[in-house]
Parts: C-alpha cells; structure tokens; sequence
C-alpha cells in the first residue's frame, strides 16, 4: 500500500554561534519554526533494501539522499520489513538553509514506524535522527522549538502566533560547511535574553518586538554575492524583518500587503520569491499525511 506524506521546510528565526565545541563542531542555539512549504515523500514496500526516486527540483546526489539513507538506517535499527520504495517530490530549494533533506530524512523515519509499528515511542527514533544529521532531531519535533548543542537537542516551546512570511530564493546553493569553516572565532555568549524570554513565558508567542539575529548572516552576505544582492534588493524594496536562514542562502522577510509582484520585480535575475506561512506542532502533524 502507497502512503504520501508532506515533507516541511523550516526557518531558523534565530541562529547564535556561542563558542566551538570539543568535537570539532560549534555550539549552536537557535529558534526553529516550521513553515508550510513541503516536499512530498512517497512510501510504498519493496521486496528488498531501499529504492529512491527523484522529481521536482534537481538534486546534487540521490545515492546520498539523507531520505534514503534514513530509511536503511531504519531497517538497520528495527528490520521489521524488507524494503521500501521511497519517491521524493522536491520542492524546497536545495543549500538554501530550509532543511529539506533533514525533513525528508525525518518524514521517512516517522513513515516507517507508523507502518510498520516500531518502535513504540516517538523518542526512540531520537538516536537514529541525531546520527543522521544535526537537524534531522528537530523535523521529529516541529512547530517553535529552540535547538542546542549542534541543534540537535531540541526543546519544544509554546507555538509562536502564525505569521505570514516570503521567503527569496538566491540562484546559487551555500555549502552549510562553507560556511562555518569561514567563521570567525566566537566567544562563549549566553542564550539571547529574547529566546530566554520565550522559553520562560515572559513574552507573547508572537515575532513581534523579538529580537533576532543569525551570527552566520555576516559571513554569507561577505561571501556570497548572490545572497547579498538579494538582501540589499529586498531592504530597499520595504520588506521588513530580513533575514537568512541557517546557513543560507535563502531568506525570508515579511513584505507590505500586495507587494509581493512589485517587489519579485526588483529582485535579481532568476530570483525566486515563495509566499508561507508559520505551521504550529498541531497542524504539521493534522497534515502530514497525504489523504
């Protein structure tokens, strides 16, 4: 039997660097936010392994997609099937810092279990997530959430109030390890004093009067000509709030109501622009599956 599950996308509303860690990665904390923007995972069995086919947007590597490798994983874990046959609709944009390939590779790993029953709790498949990638842990989550340590450890908070959000799309992928090798050095820092005031219900659920930053923003926008084009067309433009997303090279803005023609207009050339919205726990989890 084939099932059909929508893959979310997510923002990184706040990305702080505080120090590197002794592993060799840096210490993260960071605001996650599900967005409505999806990939489709189809998942039907197979007589054996993991079979993984592509449509949509082009990816860099499918013999190395994270959704296939989650599914092997999976069966390494809990082989309570032979094999599955996974299709991949892609339509969130690849090194754009939305985490497709880690909502796809925790899409799969919910799949499974709901298929085929195992394991018996959510949480078990936390190890497995983890081992995959830093953000494959959150997209079992979803929904306002804040990440530690590589953004791995994941700490639900009460759901921000939707917002309606656009998100550019840069013609050109940012390397997510790029990025980070071109830091500079960061000092140990404290969790903003915004995100402490979210976690402990000091402040409305809502990005309005939030301070919010990414610490990674300088180094893209130095380094990525594309992106900093992007992001000086869409400050002068009027969009409010921009901002990138991870490790870019997305990024996402709230923009005057009707502008969004007139604005696409004043971006570069083959800039795309994506209109979204905020997705709470609840609802990434009402329309996760495909009926």
């Amino acid at each position: 039997m084939r099932s059909r599950y929508r893959s979310f996308a997510k923002l990184n509303l706040h990305l702080q660097v505080v120090g590197r860690r002794r592993d060799g990665y840096h210490e993260l904390r960071t605001l996650f936010q599900t967005i409505d923007l999806h990939d489709l995972v189809t998942v039907e069995p197979a007589v054996r392994g993991v079979e993984l086919t592509t449509s949509g947007l082009e990816l860099p590597s499918a013999s190395d997609n994270l959704a296939s490798r989650a599914a092997a994983a999976y069966f390494e874990r809990w082989p309570a099937g032979a094999g599955v046959r996974l299709h991949l609709e892609k339509r969130i944009p690849v090194g754009g810092g939305l985490g497709g390939g880690s909502s796809n590779a925790a899409t799969v790993l919910l799949a499974l279990r709901e298929r085929f029953g195992a394991p018996a709790a959510v949480a078990e498949l936390w190890p497995v997530a983890r081992a995959l990638g830093a953000d494959v842990p959150y997209f079992l989550v979803g929904g306002s959430a804040l990440g530690f340590g590589r953004g791995d450890e994941v700490v639900a908070i009460p759901d921000l109030a939707e917002q309606e959000l656009h998100v550019a799309v840069p013609a050109v992928a940012v390397s997510t390890a790029a990025v980070f090798a071109a830091l500079p050095e960061s000092p140990e820092a404290p969790l903003a004093a915004s995100l402490l005031a979210l976690a402990a219900g000091w402040a409305p659920p809502s990005l309005a009067g939030l301070e919010l930053w990414n610490d990674l923003q300088p180094t893209v926008l130095a380094s990525v000509p594309e992106v900093n084009a992007v992001y000086t067309a869409l400050l002068r433009s009027g969009a409010v709030g921009v901002r990138l997303s991870g490790s870019g090279g997305c990024l996402f803005a709230r923009l005057p109501a009707g502008a969004q023609a007139e604005i696409a207009q004043r971006l570069p050339a083959g800039t795309g622009l994506l209109a979204t919205r905020t997705l709470g726990r609840l609802e990434v989890a009402a329309r996760r599956t495909v009926a």
